[in-house]
């Protein structure tokens, strides 16, 4: 259950929105109070009405410059305000006791300007006691406080009886009003689910059919230019069909790696990071002939989170990727390394290298979006590399997503 405090936040929303716009009401209520206390006061012939004037009269003011602005704020001079009420009051009774209708505003109030239950109640119960005593010495009749006794009783049982049954209403709304927003928070995390999946499975399709056409048509124009040339006995035909050749092939291998990065190895699929890791380089390595070895060390993997697990996996698709055409490398190497509540992942590889200007104006899909993803998760991205000294890669990310 959200605390008054809470209730009066600018934020509030739902149930918890119907004490802020109770507010005006109350003000209005609490002037016509006042208005109505005036006219006793001016029809009313007691001899100290003038000091009960001066009471309300303080009591008005105390609305204006601590109950009204405390009724949104909930801050501390709502309880001076209430203190005030009881005392003036008290003496309003005393001077003129027709004016205890003003109990009806004061009753509530107690409730309406406090945290919890049990100060609700101690507020009416010392409204009452106030009034008890102002309404007794303003009558000067002893017989007529048995009967006001009875009367302040049976107001302070229904005003609690009340105050407990609102905010059990109000509890109960809060509480509905909080199961509204995770429902809502649960379904739009659904439905971004069922859009990844979507998203997911439409290009699992493109990859096969890409795979299935291009990838076989330019795989039989390899074969075909191949058993031409050798049947060719001229040289400008050899030419022409090895040009043709190495187009096919060149086409050939951009068909295989918009296979491979539109359907990656999934570790739903893998079961594991490492797994998956293995599994992508024992495919890279039968597609591109460049040996790939992977070492996981340290703690298990398995205790990150899979926000993180995909951070990781994704950043070895790309660089893997770049492997494959870009850096005309012999061999390359994963390591997976997991410890004192951080991750690391380094690819490096015994190809041509990858120059400083090259890194620092990466832009579009590649290093620059892994870098992003990574700097999303929380983590370090570096890539360092020279001409002709292969290229490494490396991320180190924490063992817990970062909270946008």
């Amino acid at each position: 259950m959200p605390t008054p405090r809470e209730r009066w936040s600018p934020g509030a929303t739902g149930a918890t929105s119907l004490w802020v716009r109770t507010v005006p009401g109350w003000h209005v209520a609490f002037a016509l109070f006042v208005v109505i206390a005036g006219v006793v006061l001016l029809l009313s012939h007691a001899p100290h009405r003038g000091w009960a004037a001066v009471a309300v009269a303080v009591v008005a003011l105390a609305y204006v410059l601590l109950g009204a602005p405390g009724a949104r704020s909930r801050g501390r001079g709502t309880r001076v305000y209430l203190a005030v009420v009881v005392v003036a009051l008290g003496v309003a009774y005393a001077c003129e006791p027709s004016l205890n209708f003003l109990l009806f505003i004061a009753f509530p109030q107690g409730w309406f300007l406090t945290d919890t239950r049990r100060e609700g109640t101690a507020w009416t119960v010392a409204t009452a006691v106030s009034g008890l005593v102002g309404m007794s010495l303003g009558y000067g009749d002893a017989a007529r406080t048995t009967d006001i006794a009875v009367s302040m009783l049976v107001s302070v049982a229904f005003t609690c009886a009340l105050g407990f049954w609102i905010s059990r209403v109000i509890a109960q709304s809060a509480e509905r009003a909080e199961l509204i927003s995770q429902l809502e928070s649960t379904r739009a995390e659904l439905a971004a689910a069922h859009h990844e999946a979507g998203v997911a499975t439409e290009r699992a399709r493109l990859a096969a059919d890409i795979h299935d056409t291009l990838a076989q048509d330019f795989t039989g124009i390899v074969l075909m230019a191949q058993t031409a040339a050798a049947a060719a006995g001229e040289d400008a035909l050899r030419r022409r069909l090895a040009v043709i050749e190495d187009a096919a092939r060149a086409g050939l291998a951009e068909a295989r790696t918009l296979v491979a990065a539109m359907s990656p190895v999934g570790l739903e699929d893998a079961g594991t990071l490492a797994e998956a890791l293995h599994r992508l380089a024992e495919r890279v390595s039968r597609e591109s002939g460049v040996s790939v070895d992977v070492v996981v060390r340290g703690q298990d993997p398995l205790a990150l989170p899979k926000a993180q697990q995909v951070v990781l996996l994704r950043a070895a698709q790309e660089a893997l990727g770049n492997v494959r055409k870009h850096a005309g490398a012999r061999s390359a190497h994963v390591v997976l390394a997991a410890a004192d509540g951080r991750a690391t992942l380094e690819v490096h590889d015994d190809g041509v290298g990858i120059s400083a200007e090259a890194v620092s104006g990466a832009t579009g899909f590649g290093l620059a979006g892994t870098r992003r993803r990574v700097e999303e998760a929380g983590g370090v991205f570096e890539v360092v590399g020279e001409p002709g000294g292969g290229t490494r890669l490396r991320i180190d990310v924490p063992s817990e997503p970062v909270r946008a």
